[in-house]
């Protein structure tokens, strides 16, 4: 506990400094929770340039953490397609446990990997569908564990369907590669085709709004795996990974949003505490077309 105070007392420094040196994601790069009631202007996105940051990162137990802050610009074509380039700097501490056996293994900061995200949206009164293609330039540090050394790709395919202030949704999708999530950043990456599953619902509660879920990595093939400790090569059981996941998301101000999230790995036997902190100069502009999100938001 005392260390989870000292470093999210740094995490806060750090944010304040993040937040006022760069400018955060706009609201159109990221759909939001269906509206009640039917919407004043269309949904999807709003076409036209963006740009911004956000600081963010996990606990990976026994005095570790993984913190990043990424930096990106995207654009919208139209209502319904997008794309965005972003750059993620890390800011790695490694486990004292992992140091004490391996004195030498590299960690610390660094550069990871480039990243395009090509994004549909199709919201519909009785079904939200939302895609995202993923791909990734191996331009960081394979020794650090900030890159796997290979080009990579995921395609995450979301649905929902809104009833009140509840929006249940189900998320699929295949990749090379199992990619981090608000609720986990995992202390490694993997290099190897796998499918991921999630389900759950998102709770819209005004100013606050709440996401509980399941999810499953199954993997198949050969996996490689680059970790803190070096790179290991096996099986597809490697990279298997099951578990459960809450958050809680509100508005601290008109232009800050925090997001508090918690996920617990079973077969990991580990439980991770994460944070995603927003600041939204979109709301000092002047004013756009409001949107329509998904419940998918940083998945």
């Amino acid at each position: 506990m005392n260390w989870l105070l000292r470093f999210y007392r740094r995490a806060a420094l750090l944010s304040f400094f993040v937040c006022s040196a760069w400018a955060s994601v706009l609201q159109a790069q990221t759909p939001i929770p269906a509206a009640k009631g039917p919407p004043a202007k269309p949904e999807g996105f709003t076409p036209g340039w963006g740009f911004g940051t956000k600081f963010e990162g996990s606990t990976i137990g026994d005095g570790g953490a993984i913190t990043d802050v990424a930096t990106g610009v995207g654009y919208n074509f139209t209502r319904y397609f997008g794309m965005y380039l972003a750059v993620p700097y890390y800011f790695i501490f490694t486990p004292s446990s992992i140091t004490q056996t391996n004195p030498g293994v590299l960690s610390g900061n660094g550069i990871g990997n480039v990243a395009m995200d090509l994004k549909w949206n199709y919201p519909g009164h009785s079904l939200k569908y939302a895609s995202t293609i993923h791909l990734g330039a191996p331009t960081g540090d394979k020794k650090k564990g900030l890159s796997s050394g290979h080009a990579t790709w995921n395609w995450l395919n979301h649905f929902e369907h809104g009833w009140g202030n509840f929006a249940p949704f189900v998320e699929g999708g295949i990749g090379n590669t199992i990619q981090g999530t608000s609720f986990f950043y995992r202390p490694y990456i993997t290099y190897g085709l796998n499918a991921s599953f999630e389900a759950g619902t998102e709770v819209d509660a005004g100013p606050f709004s709440f996401t509980a879920s399941a999810y499953d990595f199954l993997p198949w093939g050969t996996q490689t795996m680059i970790s803190r400790t070096g790179v290991q090569t096996s099986g597809a059981g490697v990279g298997h990974d099951n578990g459960f996941n809450a958050g809680i998301d509100v508005q601290l101000i008109k232009y800050v949003d925090l997001e508090v999230d918690y996920s617990r790995s079973v077969p990991l036997r580990l439980n991770s505490f994460s944070f995603v902190i927003s600041f939204k100069i979109g709301s000092l502009l002047p004013p756009q077309p409001q949107q329509i999100e998904t419940s998918e938001d940083a998945h």
